[in-house]
C-alpha cells in the first residue's frame, strides 16, 4: 500500500487516535478531575419520562410491598447472622460457604416465628434471594417440598406432618430426578415394593443410574424427602408416586439406616447450597407414608389409581412457574450493573457513554424490555395458578380441567423464557467487557447461579416436548369440532387462519398496534402446527417415531407459542391497568412494542419461509427495532432503578448507584486478597529457574532456594544477587 494515498492515510489517522491519550484518560489521570460517573447517572435519571418511584411500585405490585421490601434490605445488612460478616463469598471456601448459608437460613427460620407482619416476612425471604445466591436453598422446602404435601397428600396426612413442614422442624428436600434419567420420569428406577406382611414400602435403590441425583438440601442437611418412586405390589408396577421417607436423625443429623447421602461436589455456582444424592438400601416406611391424595393403596393392598396420571406431577408445576421469580431476580441484577456501567464507561474518539453504541442498545434494551413485561406477566399467571390449585380443594373436576393448560404454560415459560434469559445474561456480561469476568462484578455467580437453577434440573428441550404435546392434542380437538380454551383458545379459529396467506401489513403505523403482532404470530403457531401433517394424522405404534422425526419443528412451535401467549397475556394486564399510572404505562406500551419487533425478528425465518413477510417487510421491521433500542436507551438508568437493588446486595461495583465505580472495584479487589509479599510457592519454583546459572559464568550462582528445601522470605535477603544480575535474568 502506498503509505501516500488516501487509504492508508485514513488508516494511519484511526490508529493514532487509538494510540493516543483520549480524553477521559487525560481527564482523570492527568488532570486528576472529577470522574464523570456520577454526573452521567444524575443526568440519565433527571431525562427520564417517568418517575421512577411509580415504576418501582408497579414492579412490586403496590407501595406496601416496596416499604417492606426496602425494610427487609435494611434488616439485612444489619442483622449480623443475615449479613456477610466478611469479605466476599467467592473467597470463601465450599464449607465456610455452606455454613454461612445454613446460619442465614435459621436466623430468617427464627425471624418468622416471631409473631407480626406475615408481608415483611415474604419481603425479607424475597431480599435474602437477591443477597445470597446460595439462599435459594429454601425454595426447595418452602416450593418443591412442601407442594408435594399439598397437592399429593390426604387431608389426614396434612394435619399429621403440614405443621412441623410450615415451620420447619423438618427440612425436606425433593428427590425425584435419578442420575441416569433426570427429567426422564416414565424411566425413574428407585422401586418402592409392598411388603403385605409388615403393611410396609420397602423403598430400594437397585442401580447407580437410580441414584437420586442433583437433589437441594440433601447431600448434608435435609433431614427428610418426598421421593418419586416405581409402585410394585405384588410384582405388578403401578408407575411412579411419592413417598415421605426420613433421611437423618434429628438430634444428631446423621444418616438413617439404609439411606447414603452425598455431596454432589463442586458447581459452576451456588457453592453455598447443599447439593447431593440419595441412594436407598432397602429402607422401610409405615404405608401411611405413600402420599395417597390421588392414588390410594388400602390395608388390604389394593390400589386405587390416580384418576389422571399427571397429578402426581403437580408439584412441579408451582415450580415452573416459581422459576419466572428467578428469571426477574438475575436478569433485574445483571441488567442494573451492564445499563450503569454502560452510562458511566467512556471511550472512543469522542469520549462518548458506551451505552450510546447501537451495538450496546441492540444488546441491552430488549433483555430491559421483557424483564419489565415479565414483572407484569408472571404477577397474572401466578394468580391464574392459585386460582387453579384452589380448585384442587374445592372443585377436582373443574381442577383437572385447567390443569393441562396450566402444565402447558408453565412448562414452556421455564424452558423458553430461561433460554432467552440466558441469552440476555451473556448480552449483559458482554456489555461490560473484562470487567464482568471478575467475581467481585457479580457477574459469573449471577449467570453459573442462573443455569443451575433454570436448566440445571432438568433439561428444557424434554418441558418444550411436553408443551408441543399440549398444543398438538388442542388442535386436534380444535380441528374435530371441539372448543378448546386458556392459552391455546386461538386454535379454535384455525379455518381462517389458515386463509391467511400474507400479512396485511402496508402501513407503518401497523407496528405500533399490539394486535398486530399477536396476529402474526397467531398466524405463526397455526403454520407451524397444520404443517406437521404426520404429527397430527399419526396416533399409532410408530407416533413416537414420526414424533422423533419432527422433533425440531415441534419444539420451535412451543416457543413460538410461548412468546405469543407472553405478549397476549401483557396486552390484557396493560389494558386492564392502564388508567393506574399514566405515564409509567405509556412507557409499558412502548417497551411492549419493542418486544413485538424483537420477537417478530427472531422468528423472520418463519415469516419468510412461508411468504407472510417479504423483504421489505424484515427490513422495515428491523430498522423500527433499532430506533426503538434507541429510544429505549433514554430510560434506561431510570429503568433499572425501578428494582431498587441496594449497593450491598448488588454486590458489583462496576453498577454502583452513584456511578463512582473505580474506586469501589479497586477496593472490593485489594480487600479481598494479600499479593504484596512473595509467596512460597514462588520461592520454591520461580525463585530457581530466575537463578539458574549460565553456561558462560564462571562460577555458579548459588540458587535462591531448592525445589526440596524452600528457603524462607529472612533467608532470600541474606542471598540476594546484585541488582544487576537480578535485572538479568528477568529477560533469560
Amino acid at each position: 500500500m502506498n503509505p501516500a494515498s488516501a487509504s492508508a492515510q485514513a488508516r494511519l489517522q484511526v490508529i493514532h487516535q487509538h494510540l493516543s491519550i483520549q480524553p477521559c484518560f487525560h481527564r482523570h489521570a492527568i488532570d486528576n478531575d472529577k470522574p464523570t460517573g456520577p454526573a452521567d447517572l444524575a443526568r440519565e435519571r433527571a431525562n427520564a419520562s417517568f418517575k421512577v418511584e411509580d415504576m418501582t411500585e408497579i414492579l412490586f405490585g403496590g407501595k406496601e410491598n416496596v416499604v417492606a421490601r426496602s425494610l427487609a434490605f435494611q434488616m439485612i445488612q444489619r442483622d449480623p447472622d443475615l449479613r456477610m460478616r466478611q469479605g466476599h463469598n467467592y473467597d470463601m471456601s465450599r464449607s465456610e460457604e455452606r455454613e454461612q448459608t445454613l446460619r442465614q437460613v435459621a436466623r430468617l427460620i427464627q425471624l418468622r416465628r416471631m409473631p407480626g407482619n406475615n408481608l415483611l416476612s415474604r419481603a425479607l425471604t424475597m431480599a435474602m434471594s437477591y443477597y445470597s445466591e446460595a439462599f435459594w436453598m429454601m425454595f426447595v422446602h418452602d416450593v418443591l417440598f412442601k407442594q408435594a404435601f399439598t397437592y399429593c397428600a390426604t387431608p389426614e396426612q396434612q394435619d399429621k406432618w403440614m405443621a412441623d413442614i410450615e415451620d420447619w422442624r423438618v427440612m425436606g428436600c425433593f428427590a425425584m430426578t435419578e442420575l441416569g434419567h433426570s427429567s426422564n420420569l416414565p424411566g425413574l428406577e428407585t422401586t418402592s415394593t409392598f411388603d403385605r406382611s409388615t403393611d410396609e414400602f420397602v423403598i430400594h435403590s437397585p442401580t447407580q443410574t437410580s441414584t437420586k441425583w442433583w437433589i437441594g438440601m440433601a447431600g448434608r442437611t435435609a433431614t427428610h424427602t418426598v421421593a418419586m418412586c416405581r409402585t410394585l405390589v405384588d410384582g405388578k408396577d403401578y408407575g411412579p408416586n411419592w413417598f415421605y421417607v426420613p433421611l437423618r436423625d434429628r438430634k444428631t443429623g446423621h444418616l438413617l439406616p439404609g439411606i447414603v447421602c452425598g455431596d454432589v461436589g463442586q458447581k459452576a455456582s451456588r457453592q453455598g447450597l447443599d447439593t447431593g444424592y440419595i441412594q436407598f438400601t432397602q429402607v422401610r416406611i409405615p404405608r401411611g407414608n405413600m402420599l395417597q391424595r390421588w392414588a390410594s393403596f388400602t390395608p388390604q393392598g389394593v390400589f386405587k389409581p390416580s384418576p389422571n396420571p399427571v397429578l402426581a406431577y403437580s408439584p412441579l408445576t408451582t415450580e415452573r412457574f416459581a422459576t419466572l421469580n428467578s428469571h426477574k431476580v438475575t436478569l433485574a441484577q445483571s441488567l442494573t450493573i451492564a445499563v450503569r456501567y454502560g452510562a458511566v464507561r467512556r471511550q472512543g474518539t469522542r469520549d462518548e457513554q458506551i451505552i450510546d453504541y447501537q451495538t450496546h442498545q441492540a444488546n441491552l434494551m430488549p433483555g430491559l424490555a421483557f424483564i419489565h413485561l415479565l414483572s407484569i406477566v408472571e404477577r397474572d399467571v401466578c394468580e391464574k395458578w392459585d386460582e387453579v390449585q384452589e380448585m384442587a380443594h374445592t372443585n377436582v373436576e373443574q381442577f383437572l380441567h385447567e390443569l393441562p393448560d396450566q402444565h402447558g404454560i408453565a412448562a414452556s415459560f421455564k424452558a423458553a423464557l430461561s433460554w432467552y434469559v440466558t441469552e440476555a445474561l451473556e448480552s449483559c456480561r458482554r456489555s461490560c467487557g473484562g470487567h464482568a469476568y471478575s467475581a467481585y462484578n457479580a457477574f459469573p455467580g449471577l449467570i453459573g447461579d442462573y443455569n443451575i437453577v433454570t436448566i440445571g434440573g432438568g433439561d428444557n428441550v424434554v418441558l418444550m416436548q411436553q408443551s408441543a404435546r399440549y398444543l398438538i392434542s388442542s388442535l386436534k380437538k380444535a380441528m374435530t369440532g371441539h372448543q378448546v380454551h386458556g392459552s391455546v383458545d386461538y386454535m379454535n379459529a384455525h379455518m381462517y387462519f389458515s386463509s391467511v396467506t400474507k400479512t396485511s401489513f402496508q402501513d407503518p403505523r401497523d407496528l405500533l398496534n399490539h394486535e398486530f403482532f399477536i396476529d402474526a404470530l397467531t398466524w405463526a403457531c397455526l403454520k407451524k402446527a397444520t404443517g406437521l401433517k404426520k404429527v397430527l394424522e399419526n396416533a399409532g405404534t410408530h407416533f413416537e417415531e414420526v414424533w422423533i422425526e419432527n422433533q425440531t419443528e415441534l419444539i420451535r412451535l412451543a416457543d413460538i407459542n410461548t412468546w405469543r401467549y407472553f405478549l397476549v397475556v401483557f396486552h390484557r394486564v396493560i389494558e386492564r391497568e392502564k388508567e393506574r399510572k399514566p405515564e409509567v404505562y405509556a412507557l409499558f406500551k412502548r417497551m411492549g412494542l419493542l418486544m413485538g419487533t424483537f420477537i417478530l425478528k427472531r422468528y423472520m425465518d418463519v415469516f419468510l419461509e412461508e411468504g407472510y413477510f417479504d423483504g421489505s417487510h424484515a427490513k422495515f421491521i428491523r430498522e423500527l427495532h433499532l430506533d426503538q433500542c434507541k429510544d429505549l436507551r433514554k430510560e434506561a438508568v431510570a429503568l433499572v432503578d425501578s428494582w431498587a437493588i441496594p449497593d450491598f446486595a448488588l454486590q458489583a461495583p462496576i453498577g454502583k448507584y452513584d456511578g463512582d465505580i473505580y474506586p469501589a472495584y479497586f477496593a472490593a479487589v485489594n480487600a479481598a486478597q494479600q499479593s504484596f509479599e512473595p509467596t512460597d510457592y514462588w520461592l520454591k519454583y520461580a525463585g530457581p529457574l530466575l537463578n539458574a546459572p549460565r553456561p558462560t559464568d564462571k562460577e555458579p550462582i548459588a540458587p535462591h532456594s531448592h525445589v526440596d528445601q524452600p528457603t524462607s522470605v529472612t533467608n532470600r535477603k541474606k542471598a540476594r544477587v546484585p541488582m544487576e544480575k537480578e535485572n538479568d535474568a528477568l529477560w533469560v
